[in-house]
Parts: C-alpha cells; sequence; structure tokens
C-alpha cells in the first residue's frame, strides 16, 4: 500500500471519526489535505509517545518534525495545521481511532 493509499484511508477513517463526535457538520463538507492529515497523525504519535512516557519530549517531537519533513512539509505549513482552532480534535479524533494511547504506541512498536 502507497502512502497516498494509506493518507486516503486515513482520511476516511478521521472524518469518519469527527462526525461520530459531533465535530463536522457534515463528513461531505469535510477538507482535510495530507498535510493536514501527516500532521495530526505525527503530532498524535508524538502525544501518545510522550504521555505513555516510552519516549522524552524532545525524542517524540524531534521524531514527528523528521516524520513531517520527510512528507515535504515545511515548518511554517506545520505551525499553520497546528494553530488551526480545530487541530487539536483532529488529532484527537486520530487517536481515539487508534484505540488510545496505549493501543497507538503499541502499533507504533510493531
Amino acid at each position: 500500500m502507497t502512502p497516498s493509499h494509506l493518507r486516503q484511508g486515513f482520511k476516511r477513517l478521521l472524518i469518519s471519526a469527527l462526525a461520530l463526535n459531533g465535530l463536522l457538520v457534515s463528513p461531505a463538507n469535510a477538507e482535510l489535505d495530507d498535510t493536514t492529515i501527516s500532521v495530526a497523525v505525527a503530532q498524535g504519535n508524538a502525544h501518545c509517545l510522550i504521555e505513555t512516557k516510552t519516549m522524552s519530549v524532545d525524542e517524540a517531537l524531534s521524531m514527528a518534525k523528521a516524520f513531517i519533513a520527510s512528507d515535504g512539509i515545511s515548518d511554517s505549513a506545520r505551525d499553520a495545521v497546528t494553530s488551526k482552532p480545530e487541530f487539536s480534535d483532529l488529532m484527537s479524533a486520530y487517536i481515539a481511532d487508534q484505540g488510545g494511547c496505549a493501543a497507538l504506541v503499541k502499533q507504533l512498536q510493531q
């Protein structure tokens, strides 16, 4: 499966989760670009690695930054995404969809 296919699958899951949680009026109106998806995934992973004490804050944030940069996303684009009011909800929906932080970290360790 290509990264593009993974992003599309994640996008569908995230839109469904947001709609179910009432965070979107309609899934048809959802506009999640690849940058937003990549940043939400990277930041969500880092958040959970920190929360579960699997990694230090510096290590987890460094890993997230490297993942985001590997997708060709600049620091300014990342900052623009994370400063959106709905970003926290997007990241939380991703974490919840993975089964919470413990399950997400377990997946990352496999």
